[in-house]
C-alpha cells in the first residue's frame, strides 16, 4: 500500500513540474503592446465626424494582436484613452509625445518609456496617417483635406502617407518600421464629397486600406519580431497603373511563405528569440 502511495505521489509531482514548465513558457511567450495613434487625443473633430486614419488602422491592428491567442496582447483605444484623460500629467505628455511624431516623426524614447509603464507593457507601437500634395509638404488630416477640396474645388494629386513605429522601450531602439503611400482621389486628381453619403464611401475606401493592408502587413511583421517562426511574408506587387483611389504604389508584404527573404527589411530580432 505504501509503494503504491509512493509511486502515486512520484506521478503528481513530476505533473505539477510539466505544468509549472508550461505555464512558464506560455507566460514568457506573451508580449504587450501599447498601440497609439497620432490622432488619439483629439479624434472626431473632423467636419464629418469620422474616425481620424490613424485610429482606424490602429483598432485594426489592435484586433489581428488580441486575436493571436494572447501571444500579443494589446489593449482597446477607449480604455487607453480614458485612463489618459484621468491623469493631467500623462495627458500632456502623451499629447506632446504624439505632436513631435505626427509632426515630422521624431520619437521621444524617454517619454515613450514613461507612457508604456502606466500601461504595463514594454513595447509601443505609433501610427501616424496624414494627405500631402505635390505643392507643398504639410501634412494634413485626410477628412480636412476632402473638406477642403470639396468646398474649393481645389484638384491635387493628394498622397494618403501612414508612417507606423515599433518601439523597445526598455532599450530604446527601434525594433521595426515600415511607411505606406497611396494615392487617393480620381485620375483627374478630383478628391471631393458632396454629401455625406459621398463622403462615408470614402471612409469605407479608407477601412479597406487599414484591413486590408497596412494593419494587415503591419501586424504581420510585427509579430515576425516577436516570434519569428510563427510566419513569414513576400512582398506582393501592387498594379496602380489606372490610378484612381487607393492604388499602392509599393511592394507591401501580406502573405505566408516557406523562408525570409535575405535582406534587412524585417531589421534586428530582440528579447533573445
Amino acid at each position: 500500500m505504501k509503494l503504491c502511495y509512493n509511486f502515486i505521489m512520484k506521478i503528481l509531482v513530476k505533473l505539477v513540474v510539466i505544468l509549472t514548465l508550461l505555464i512558464s513558457s506560455v507566460q514568457a511567450a506573451s508580449f504587450d503592446v501599447l498601440v497609439l495613434p497620432s490622432d488619439l487625443l483629439n479624434t472626431k473633430e473632423n467636419y464629418y465626424g469620422f474616425d481620424e486614419v490613424s485610429e482606424i488602422i490602429a483598432n485594426d491592428i489592435i484586433n489581428d494582436f488580441n486575436s493571436t491567442n494572447g501571444e500579443i496582447k494589446s489593449p482597446d483605444l477607449f480604455k487607453v484613452r480614458e485612463k489618459i484623460n484621468q491623469n493631467t500629467n500623462l495627458k500632456t505628455l502623451t499629447s506632446n509625445t504624439l505632436k513631435k511624431y505626427k509632426q515630422n516623426n521624431s520619437i521621444d524614447y524617454q517619454s515613450l518609456k514613461e507612457i508604456d509603464k502606466e500601461f504595463s507593457c514594454n513595447s509601443v507601437l505609433l501610427i501616424s496617417s496624414y494627405v500631402t500634395t505635390n505643392k507643398n509638404s504639410l501634412r494634413r488630416s485626410l477628412w480636412e483635406i476632402l473638406d477642403v477640396s470639396t468646398s474649393f474645388n481645389t484638384e491635387y494629386p493628394y498622397k494618403l502617407e501612414t508612417s507606423i513605429v515599433l518601439i523597445d522601450t526598455i532599450n530604446d531602439i527601434v525594433m521595426w518600421s515600415n511607411h505606406y503611400s497611396t494615392k487617393i482621389g480620381a485620375n483627374n486628381n478630383s478628391f471631393e464629397a458632396k454629401n455625406y453619403a459621398q463622403a462615408n464611401e470614402k471612409l469605407e475606401q479608407i477601412k479597406l486600406y487599414s484591413e486590408k493592408i497596412v494593419a494587415k502587413s503591419a501586424s504581420q511583421n510585427i509579430i515576425l519580431r516577436f516570434f519569428p517562426k510563427s510566419l513569414r511574408t513576400i512582398n506582393k506587387d501592387v498594379d496602380d497603373s489606372d490610378g484612381g483611389a487607393l492604388k499602392f504604389e509599393r511592394k507591401i508584404p501580406q502573405q505566408p511563405q516557406e523562408t525570409v527573404p535575405d535582406d534587412d527589411f524585417f531589421g534586428d530580432m530582440i528579447y533573445d528569440i
